[in-house]
């Protein structure tokens, strides 16, 4: 019994090894170097499948010879005639599944064919779905970047939230502990600080104003004040074109002036005429800076309105950029804008 099994497995292992051989012979390379070889077993091929077509063509032009009824191609709407087309169907199925299915001869390339056709496709559709897949990734991870950002934003802003609520608890606590007077002391230091912290604020602020109207402003307004182009049409203007003046249409006049004695005192003349005597010699930007300085100076201690003694660039300029306006009734008085006010509103 045990010599029959052993016989039995040593049978079924060189019936493998010869499936295996005869398979190995029988594997079609389409990548062959024989070029020759390939393009007559693609032939072959060819002729077989055109001999399959016309062979299936006879047995249905056979079919349609010794049917007297043909097939309906639609689904009758007679319940019975439906039933009965049903049944023809399912005879048809029945008839045909036994049947073995016509395969390629071993020799045949459409295998091969039909599945580089297969891999092609699917290797299109995988690099389809790759570049969809990139697309959705980027757009994911720009999500996701947003969302971080979003979400650090929030729990700092939660954590400032929480730090300030602590805060004025224990203000609030040591508040309800304190006696009048020292409520009131207390409340005296913190606006103290609030109006050091202001003086700072505005300190800096007329730091980085001296810096603005020094570097860009001052020449620009003096440009204006001449007879030039209204402050930011012409960004470059320098000594010699404030020297120089513009023509009646604002343009820049060529040359440089008069460097004389005698043109350098004309020259302080139309300063004086415009910017008002100083008691000292200054030129057109030096005038201009020093115009407009003193209106935001004005400006800033005052509050409210301030007389203008004249209709001056430096005035016109503060009112086009929003940062003062006029008195409706009288345009001979400017105010700065109150912002704090309209955002209170």
């Amino acid at each position: 019994m045990a010599e029959n099994k052993q016989y039995q497995t040593m049978e079924k292992i060189r019936q493998y090894a010869q499936d295996s051989r005869r398979l190995r012979e029988q594997e079609m390379d389409v990548d062959s170097a024989d070029k020759g070889a390939l393009e007559a077993r693609l032939d072959h091929t060819i002729r077989e499948l055109q001999e399959r077509l016309k062979t299936q063509q006879a047995h249905l032009e056979k079919l349609r010879a010794t049917t007297t009824n043909p097939a309906p191609t639609t689904p009758s709407s007679d319940p019975k005639e439906r039933l009965l087309q049903l049944h023809t169907i399912k005879t048809a199925y029945q008839t045909m599944t036994p049947q073995k299915p016509v395969l390629p001869t071993p020799g045949s390339l459409l295998p091969t064919l039909l599945a580089t056709r297969t891999i092609q496709q699917t290797i299109s559709d995988t690099k389809k779905a790759i570049e969809a897949s990139s697309f959705q990734l980027e757009t994911t991870s720009l999500q996701l970047t947003h969302s971080e950002t979003q979400l650090s934003d929030s729990r700092l802003l939660n954590a400032s939230l929480e730090a300030r609520t602590a805060r004025l608890n224990v203000e609030t606590r040591d508040r309800g502990s304190q006696s009048d007077s020292a409520k009131a002391k207390d409340l005296v230091r913190q606006k103290q600080k609030r109006k050091g912290m202001f003086e700072k604020e505005i300190g800096l602020l007329r730091e980085r104003i001296d810096e603005f109207v020094e570097s860009h402003l001052a020449a620009m307004l003096a440009a204006e004040e001449l007879g030039g182009p209204v402050v930011g049409e012409l960004q470059d203007v320098d000594e010699d074109m404030l020297t120089a003046g513009f023509s009646a249409q604002g343009k820049p006049k060529t040359g440089k002036g008069s460097s004389s004695s005698k043109g350098e005192d004309k020259r302080q003349r139309r300063i004086d005429d415009i910017w008002g005597t100083s008691g000292e010699e200054r030129s057109e930007k030096d005038a201009a800076a020093e115009e407009v300085r003193g209106l935001l100076e004005e400006l800033l201690m005052e509050g409210g309105y301030v007389d203008l003694e004249r209709d001056s660039a430096a005035a016109r300029f503060l009112v086009r950029a929003k940062v003062a306006v006029f008195n409706p009734k009288d345009a001979r008085k400017i105010r700065l804008i109150d912002f704090g006010r309209e955002m209170d509103e």
